[in-house]
C-alpha cells in the first residue's frame, strides 16, 4: 500500500467583514457579530438589495507599498493581505522553502468588477487617455495571483482556480494533491472577491436570489430559517498554509488541523438537486479513508437562499442517513454573507480555529426552524464540541459542487 503524505494546516491569514486578522474574525464569530450592514461604497439607494458585507477598516497600505496598492483591484490588496498574515501565523520564512517546492493556488469568481467598473465610466466620460494603462490587466483573475507572488517574493508553481463560490475551498484541494503527489511541500492556498459594484448587485437583484431585508442587514442572512428571502454579498479574503507533516516538524511548525480528504463533482439540470454535492461529501469521505459516522460537524454552504439551504440539507441527509439530526451544523454566512470564493477558505479558517478552541460558531438568526432543513444546526449562540472531523461544503454558480475534510491534529 502506498503510503500517502500527511498535510497540515500551520497558518491563517483573513480579511473579513466581520474581522481583519485570524483573532478578530475569531472573536466576531464566537460573538455572533455580524458584518452585514447598509452598503456604502456606492449609492444602492435605487436597488431593491441595499445591504451587504462590507470589509470596513482596511487599509491596504498596511499590507503593500502606497504605489503599488493603487493598481491593485480590491480583490487583489485582500489577497496580498491575507496571505502575509497566513506565512507570518505559520512563522514561514521564504528561505527556509526550495523554489522547486512552494506553490501558489488561489481562488477567485469573478474578474475585478470594481475596476472594470471604474475604468468604464472613466473611459465614457473622459475618453481613452484617461483610463489607467494597468487597469485592464488588474482586472483579470490571474492578476490576484500574480500579485502574491510578486508582492511576497514567492518561488515556485503558481495557479489561478475558477470555480464561482467553490474556488476558495477547490484551492485548498488542490494545494493538497500538489503536496500528496510529491509536486510540493508547502503551499501557499487562498481565496478572495470584492464584488460589491453597483453592475453585479443589480444582477443579483435581477436574478430575484437577494435578500431584500434591508430595515435590519443584520438579520438578513439567516440560513435554515424559514424566514429566509435570499443570500446577502458580501467581501472577503483568506489564506492558508498547507505543508507536508515532515517539513512542518523540521521547522518546529505547530499545526492547526490536518487535511485528510476532498472531493469535487459537478451537476447538471436533468439531474437531482444536490446529487453534485453529494458526490463531493462522498468523494471527500472516501479520499480520507472514514465512514460518515466519523464525522463530527458539518460547515455548510448554506447562503440563506431558500432553495439552496434546503437542497444542502437533502444532499447531507442522503449522505449521513440516521446520523443527520446528530450532527452539529453550521453556516458562517448568517455573519459574513456571501463573499463567493473567499468563503471556502473562511470556512476552513473557522474549522481549524474550532479544533483549537473546543467551539463551534453559531448561526445567527436562526430562530424560526425550517421543517425541509432538517439538520441539527447550531443556533444562535455558539456550541462547546470537540470534534475529531470536521466536514467543509462549498457550492458556486455553474454546478460547482466541493467538499473538504480536517482532523484534529494529534502530533
Amino acid at each position: 500500500m502506498t503510503h500517502r503524505r500527511r498535510i497540515w494546516i500551520t497558518g491563517i491569514g483573513v480579511v473579513a467583514p466581520n474581522g481583519i486578522g485570524k483573532e478578530a474574525f475569531w472573536q466576531a464569530l464566537r460573538e455572533g457579530k455580524s458584518g452585514i450592514s447598509r452598503i456604502q461604497s456606492f449609492d444602492a439607494s435605487s436597488l431593491p438589495c441595499r445591504i451587504a458585507g462590507e470589509v470596513r477598516g482596511f487599509d491596504p497600505c498596511d499590507f503593500v507599498d502606497g504605489k503599488r496598492a493603487r493598481r491593485m483591484a480590491r480583490a487583489t490588496q485582500f489577497a496580498v493581505a491575507s496571505a502575509r498574515m497566513a506565512c507570518e501565523d505559520a512563522c514561514l520564512s521564504l528561505e527556509q522553502v526550495p523554489q522547486e517546492s512552494f506553490a501558489v493556488v488561489f481562488g477567485i469568481s469573478t474578474s475585478a468588477m470594481d475596476m472594470i467598473e471604474r475604468e468604464h465610466k472613466v473611459f465614457l466620460r473622459r475618453g481613452v487617455s484617461r483610463m489607467l494603462p494597468y487597469g485592464i490587466v488588474s482586472a483579470t483573475p490571474q492578476s490576484v495571483t500574480g500579485e502574491v507572488v510578486a508582492e511576497l517574493g514567492l518561488p515556485g508553481s503558481v495557479r489561478t482556480v475558477s470555480t464561482g463560490c467553490a474556488a476558495g475551498l477547490d484551492a485548498v484541494g488542490q494545494g493538497l494533491e500538489l503536496i500528496r503527489s510529491g509536486g510540493a511541500t508547502t503551499v501557499l492556498a487562498g481565496g478572495s472577491d470584492a464584488a460589491i459594484t453597483e453592475l453585479i448587485v443589480a444582477g443579483l437583484c435581477a436574478l430575484n436570489i437577494m435578500s431584500r431585508n434591508n430595515e435590519r442587514p443584520e438579520e438578513a442572512s439567516c440560513p435554515f430559517d424559514a424566514r429566509r428571502d435570499g443570500g446577502v454579498l458580501s467581501e472577503a479574503g483568506g489564506a492558508v498554509i498547507l505543508e507536508e507533516e515532515g517539513a512542518a516538524r523540521l521547522r518546529g511548525a505547530v499545526p492547526y488541523a490536518e487535511v485528510v480528504g476532498y472531493g469535487e463533482a459537478g451537476e447538471v439540470e436533468r439531474q437531482m438537486p444536490g446529487t453534485g454535492l453529494q458526490r463531493a461529501m462522498d468523494r471527500a469521505l472516501a479520499d480520507a479513508g472514514i465512514s460518515p459516522s466519523a464525522i463530527d460537524h458539518i460547515s455548510a454552504h448554506a447562503p440563506s437562499d431558500p432553495l439552496l439551504d434546503a437542497i444542502e440539507c437533502k444532499a447531507i441527509r442522503r449522505v449521513f442517513g440516521s446520523r443527520t439530526r446528530r450532527i452539529p451544523v453550521t453556516s458562517i454566512k448568517s455573519m459574513l454573507g456571501n463573499p463567493f470564493a473567499g468563503i471556502g477558505i473562511l470556512q476552513t479558517a473557522a474549522a481549524c480555529l474550532s479544533f483549537a478552541q473546543g467551539i463551534l460558531p453559531p448561526t445567527i438568526n436562526y430562530r424560526y426552524p425550517d421543517p425541509e432543513c432538517d439538520v441539527d444546526c447550531v443556533g444562535t449562540r455558539p456550541r462547546m464540541c470537540e470534534p475529531e472531523y470536521i466536514l467543509i461544503n462549498s457550492h458556486g454558480f455553474g454546478g460547482s459542487n466541493s467538499s473538504l475534510i480536517l482532523r484534529r491534529c494529534h502530533r
